[in-house]
């Protein structure tokens, strides 16, 4: 809208475009062509029923705003939208028109007609819907209109207005709007390469333009882009382009605001793993044919990552990088940016709900103390894809949120910069459970929302849900398989707590949902041209878990939970030990991805115990890295954050992969009676150990004197020889003292120096 037009008073006449289909009959008493569709209208507030035509009553005098219903998706169809505004003769000369229209995101588009009515006459109007056109302005954002802009608009208004004042009525007529016509092969253009070249590992991006005639511009059976990349060896890796909408966020008290920014526009991701010249093409394929465009080149310089992460090739209870070095995950997990079940646990603190942006203070925080991983969940909340429209970015099945989808664009981008691996939950249990944390009454997929499976089990089993899974990760992967901070795929968090419990066996042990994940592990690594990982989780403790999906190779580890209710904080650590046990048979790592204390928490000393507990168990128990921390903000609330300082210091340069490390469980004396334990993770050679007092951990003071001294360890499974053995303060991260030792028939005997509640050692043979 002009200066001039917003510096009036004028009185609004809106008329809502329904898009309702009136008859075949009727559409011909209208006059309205075979390649039109014939809309009804109707006035906001009145309780008329719609029709072709209305009576409008006008008075321009003062101001007023009219709200309209939402029209049909048969908006996606139009070209163009016309009709008649039959005009009074005594009626105003200068009276404009203005269209405006809510897309389904709530942001705004409206356009102003050059022309004004002619007075006693009969003025026909068009309006051009194309996606090319450029009447439409947007209006508090600086998005572009598009096609997708009339996918089920929230409204679509007619706005008559004037600065003289008039009262009298005029006919709004005949409208109807003229079927899109597409045609023709498609096209590239105005491809732009990011740069020229990148670092190996690092995101080579392209952007272009294609037809903008797509409704669904994620399936690929409507458009399927893709892109060939040939290496410095010929060999070519094909990777798929996606679709995709620009945002900038606002963030002030209430939170983060997302603005659009820019029209569509679609993209390819790519991540070179070797030094060189690539060679790239591009292909678009859709119902009217195909184009190519290329080839064209960049370069791959050094890299200055380590790559992706890989389940280790001489010991599968670990993991490393592209480059063969050793990667033990040491972090938390970070959900979602808050958890409202804080509040319940820890009332002490005022927490406000946080988007995206959180996840920058967080990563900062975790590189600080040299933390290196986390867990992010792509929930309802949360930078989902899929989920209702009755929440706000979400269209239903198959329609992903671009907004949710940008901001995980940037949670990505911050996790490189600080060089945090995620591992990326798709789907968290309530979302298909009617019984823990349900989520299923909002779920598209159920029958009552419009969707088409009456119980969550068949999510599982129905041909469409499978499809339409593949499709959720087919997008996922195409836009952020790139990233080396992509540590996993996990298919779910929490499996064993999903379905509707109505039968005896519970849903997770079902035959089908093995079949299940067998099919889309093999789905999601044949769409995958970087191999990430892939995991599924289960909740509570590894007694949950279901050794038919753990053994599948389509899984990659195993991700579980070790809750307990136990006052004592020392339980995690014999908890950790039976976690390993269960699944090192399968040789292939676990992840603890869930752990302090119960699942509704305990008190704060208590977790921080358990916290301290879990981490130094973890050197010196043969799973795949730091249990991860569940009560996120507690860590920045309570700083908890010298405990993973402490932590990654004593691992830092260290490499546990290696068959010959096995579990131990030293023999502790101690000439004062204290009652101590230890546990050690060692070969004949090295080993890594924590020692700690056992019946009175929790009194002590960690950061006190040294009062347990005179102690004695014997190290079985060691081969003769001399050992230097370096015990590290747990607190600072630091070695404190270094003693010889000497192992004779098998048994490496250590005396210990003095420490207040725990020590932590590492073992060396000297030559």
């Amino acid at each position: 809208m002009t200066n001039e037009t917003r510096s009036r008073q004028f009185i609004s006449v809106l008329v809502c475009l329904t898009g309702l289909l009136i008859s075949p009959a009727l559409a011909e008493d209208q006059g309205v062509s075979s390649n039109s569709i014939a809309l009804t209208l109707c006035i906001q507030n009145s309780k008329d029923t719609p029709s072709p035509s209305v009576q409008v009553p006008v008075s321009f005098s003062g101001d007023m705003t009219l709200l309209v219903n939402a029209p049909t998706s048969s908006w996606i169809r139009l070209g163009a939208v016309e009709f008649d505004v039959v005009w009074p003769s005594d009626a105003p000369t200068n009276t404009q028109v203005l269209l405006h229209m809510k897309d389904w995101d709530q942001f705004w588009y409206q356009n102003l007609l050059p022309h004004r009515l002619l007075s006693g006459a009969t003025n026909h109007l068009s309006v051009d819907l194309s996606p090319s056109s450029t009447d439409w302005k947007a209006a508090g954002h600086h998005g572009t209109w598009n096609l997708r802009t009339l996918m089920e608009p929230r409204e679509f208004c007619i706005r008559l207005f004037s600065d003289e004042r008039y009262k009298g009525t005029c006919r709004v007529e005949k409208v109807s709007g003229i079927l899109r016509k597409d045609g023709g092969p498609p096209y590239i253009r105005n491809v732009r390469a990011g740069a020229d070249q990148v670092p190996c590992f690092s995101k080579f991006e392209l952007t272009f333009d294609i037809p903008d005639r797509y409704p669904d511009p994620f399936d690929p059976e409507e458009v399927l882009v893709t892109a060939s990349f040939e290496n410095p060896a010929g060999e070519v890796a094909k990777v798929d382009g996606f679709y995709g909408l620009g945002y900038y966020s606002q963030t002030d008290a209430s939170g983060d605001h997302l603005i659009m920014q820019g029209p569509p526009v679609w993209r390819v991701r790519f991540c070179p793993v070797e030094e060189g010249k690539y060679k790239y093409t591009l292909t678009v394929r859709d119902r009217y044919g195909e184009c190519k465009w290329g080839p064209a080149t960049f370069a791959a310089t050094a890299a200055n990552s380590h790559g992706f992460c890989r389940v280790s090739k001489t010991d599968p209870r670990y993991f490393e990088s592209s480059d063969g070095a050793p990667f033990f995950p040491i972090g938390y997990n970070v959900r979602s940016p808050f958890d409202t079940r804080m509040d319940g646990q820890f009332p002490w603190v005022k927490r406000w709900p946080e988007g995206y942006t959180a996840y920058m203070r967080y990563f900062k925080n975790m590189q600080e103390h040299g933390e290196n991983f986390a867990e992010v969940w792509t929930s309802a909340w949360s930078l989902g894809l899929e989920w209702t429209p009755m929440w706000a970015g979400y269209h239903g099945i198959g329609q992903f949120n671009m907004m949710n989808a940008w901001q995980l664009d940037k949670v990505l981008e911050e996790a490189e910069r600080r060089d945090i691996h995620l591992n990326l939950v798709i789907h968290n249990h309530g979302k298909f459970s009617t019984w823990s944390d349900e989520e299923w009454k909002f779920n598209p997929f159920n029958i009552e929302n419009g969707g088409y499976l009456e119980i969550p089990e068949e999510y599982f089993t129905d041909p469409r849900a499978l499809k339409s899974y593949v499709k959720l990760v087919r997008y996922m992967i195409s836009r952020w398989a790139y990233s080396t901070s992509i540590f996993a795929w996990e298919l779910w968090s929490e499996l064993n707590l999903t379905g509707s419990k109505k039968d005896d066996v519970e849903n997770y042990r079902r035959p089908e949902v093995v079949e299940w994940h067998k099919n889309m592990g093999a789905a999601i690594k044949e769409m995958d041209p970087f191999d990430h990982l892939v995991s599924t989780h289960v909740s509570s403790d590894y007694n949950c878990q279901n050794r038919d999906i753990v053994k599948l190779q389509e899984i990659d580890f195993s991700a579980v939970d070790a809750y307990h209710g136990s006052p004592d904080a020392l339980h995690i650590v014999e908890l950790i030990r039976q976690t390993a046990n269960f699944n090192n048979p399968f040789k292939k790592p676990v992840l603890i991805t869930e752990f302090g204390g119960s699942p509704t928490a305990q008190g704060v000393k208590h977790l921080r115990e358990s916290l301290h507990a879990a981490l130094w168990a973890s050197t010196c128990t043969p799973i795949g890295g730091t249990p991860l921390f569940w009560w996120w903000q507690l860590v920045e609330e309570e700083n908890f954050y010298p405990e993973y300082t402490a932590i990654s210091k004593f691992m830092a340069g260290e490499d546990l992969r290696d068959p010959d490390l096995q579990m131990n469980r030293p023999e502790v004396q101690s000439r004062t009676g204290i009652e101590l334990s230890a546990q050690c993770l060692r070969s004949k050679t090295r080993g890594f150990g924590w020692l700690y007092r056992q019946r009175d951990f929790a009194s002590v003071d960690p950061a006190g004197m040294a009062i347990t001294s005179n102690v004695v360890m014997r190290i079985d499974g060691m081969a003769g020889g001399a050992y230097r053995v370096q015990f590290w303060d747990t607190l600072e991260g630091k070695p404190i003292a270094e003693v010889e030792a000497s192992a004779e028939a098998g048994t490496l005997t250590v005396d210990a120096p003095p420490f207040a509640r725990d020590i932590a050692f590492k073992i060396k043979r000297r030559d």
